[in-house]
């Protein structure tokens, strides 16, 4: 089956997928302020801006040994995290959502207020962190401020609900994401207490995971959490960029440059039921069963990428929940962030259907 068979089967199965599930998030939350960097100023109110990353590194190397200053524009301030945008997306599909993070200590962050109001249940343990987004046409920069992310563990949650109380809710959940590992210095708590519960459990979700950069761990901590991760009782979804991958593959001694046969072996290292690697061309899938490449929907303009691997990882998950084969959850993930990078936001069901749609009528080229 050629890609644009996948695509269009992708669609036709979700166009008929009337089930919602049960999902449970987490488990951060950042305030997010999209920033474009000014090149030239031409009056108040206009500028021209730096467009690329490299021509920033350039502009701030040509301070060295002098001083500089550098305008930020902030565009929008909007809901971040990893989780928060993951889970919003599955929200817009109709699923119904556990949200447990940092969204807020003693109530929500108002930029989290229309997505709480969504959910069916909110544990915000502490208050959000915020990040500096500087948007690049070819990429951005994270400039974050982690604030009490680092208080978010297994022992926290529980302060909020019983282990009773949990184990219930996990009996109705078909999946549960645990979203930017990096800069949850306590998520392996929360991991082994999952973990501790699935070995008892006769049905159980799958766990769905983005480690979300984790060039500033050390090995020894990646290392540990990909040996809980092959211990979680369940199947396990791990996902990574391009630059990610490269780190888990040299932790693991995988020697592979070739994207799919990469996710391959880490795969088969790991003994997971899945592995994703998206870089922004598009994504690879392995799995026991398939393993497969799709072009992702490119656009040399996008509106928004913070989010856009977030995107990616929801519109995967969504698919798999509904049991499609791997290549049409990849095929779903490079749709949902294609959308999401031209209009600044997540697609709706009926959005997300037409874009594939249209994507699949233009032989999966430019949309």
């Amino acid at each position: 089956m050629d890609q644009i068979d996948i695509v269009k089967s992708a669609c036709e199965k979700l166009t008929v997928q009337v089930e919602n599930f049960h999902v449970m998030a987490g488990f951060d939350g950042f305030v997010d302020e999209i920033i474009h960097v000014v090149d030239k100023r031409e009056d108040s109110q206009h500028f021209n801006r730096i467009e690329t990353i490299e021509a920033f590194s350039k502009r701030i190397a040509s301070y060295s040994g002098l001083s500089g200053n550098i305008e930020l524009v902030p565009m929008q301030i909007k809901l971040g995290g990893n989780g928060p945008i993951y889970a919003n997306m599955l929200l817009a599909q109709g699923h119904k959502m556990v949200y447990m993070g940092a969204l807020g200590e003693g109530e929500v962050h108002p930029v989290f207020r229309d997505f709480t109001d969504k959910c069916e249940r909110v544990i915000s343990m502490v208050e959000p962190a915020h990040t500096d987004a500087l948007e690049f046409l070819d990429g951005k920069l994270m400039l974050g401020k982690m604030n009490k992310l680092e208080d978010v563990s297994w022992g926290k949650l529980l302060s909020f609900i019983s282990q009773a109380e949990l184990e219930q809710l996990l009996q109705k959940t078909r999946l549960i994401a645990c979203n930017n590992w990096t800069m949850l210095g306590k998520l392996n708590t929360v991991l082994l207490g999952f973990a501790s519960i699935f070995q008892n459990m006769k049905t159980k979700p799958d766990l769905f995971i983005d480690l979300a950069d984790p060039a500033k761990r050390t090995s020894e901590d990646i290392a540990e959490v990909l040996e809980i991760l092959t211990h979680m009782h369940t199947n396990v979804i791990l996902s990574m960029n391009l630059n990610e991958s490269s780190i888990i593959a040299s932790v693991l001694g995988i020697i592979e440059d070739e994207v799919v046969k990469r996710a391959e072996k880490i795969r088969s290292r790991l003994n997971l039921a899945a592995v994703v690697i998206h870089p922004v061309d598009g994504a690879a899938v392995a799995t026991k069963d398939e393993s497969a490449w799709i072009k992702g929907p490119y656009t040399p303009s996008p509106k928004l990428t913070t989010g856009a691997g977030d995107n990616f990882n929801a519109g995967f998950s969504h698919a798999w929940m509904c049991n499609l084969k791997p290549s049409e959850c990849c095929a779903t993930g490079v749709s949902t962030s294609g959308y999401y990078v031209r209009n600044g936001y997540s697609p709706d069901k009926k959005q997300l259907l037409q874009f594939m749609k249209t994507w699949a009528d233009t032989g999966c080229g430019d949309v």
